[in-house]
């Protein structure tokens, strides 16, 4: 009984140390949002899921569009020195971030992909895709706060 307890104690220490550094992630992404930073990411249900993690900003969609991945650098890249880039953690969003990365920097902006990193970092077992991460926060406070608690 008591190494189930400690057991399950630690996977909800685990739980709260990811929240945490999530949290912070994402407060840092509301920053350069409501700085005016251009955030480019691959949909609209992308968008929708961080505006639902009450991150605001000037959202550029890469898929779907009609422009070429060059033409959304050069709006990303005029609009601000720095450029966010939140591409999913597959195979496909590890390209364009790549791809994205080197035409914002060849055009004279500052490609950030250390957001994209450290979220891929801690969610990479869990979750492929921008528009998973709600869900997947709301997993980790259930874990940590199963009765529920104030946020």
């Amino acid at each position: 009984m008591d190494t189930n307890y400690s057991h399950q104690k630690e996977l909800t220490n685990m739980s709260l140390r990811r929240l945490l550094r999530l949290n912070e992630e994402l407060e840092e992404l509301k920053y350069y949002g409501e700085k005016g930073v251009p955030i480019l990411i691959e949909g609209k249900k992308d968008e929708k899921a961080l505006r639902e993690l009450g991150i605001n900003g000037f959202f550029i969609k890469v898929s779907g569009s009609p422009l070429n991945l060059f033409e959304i650098a050069e709006i990303a890249a005029e609009s601000s020195p720095n450029v966010i880039i939140l591409t999913d953690f597959d195979k496909k969003g590890n390209q364009l971030a790549k791809k994205l990365s080197n035409d914002i920097q060849s055009l004279g902006s500052c490609p950030e992909m250390k957001i994209r990193r450290r979220i891929m970092g801690m969610t990479r077992k869990y979750i492929k895709d921008i528009e998973s991460l709600p869900k997947h926060i709301n997993k980790l406070r259930i874990d940590v706060y199963p009765y529920g608690c104030c946020w």
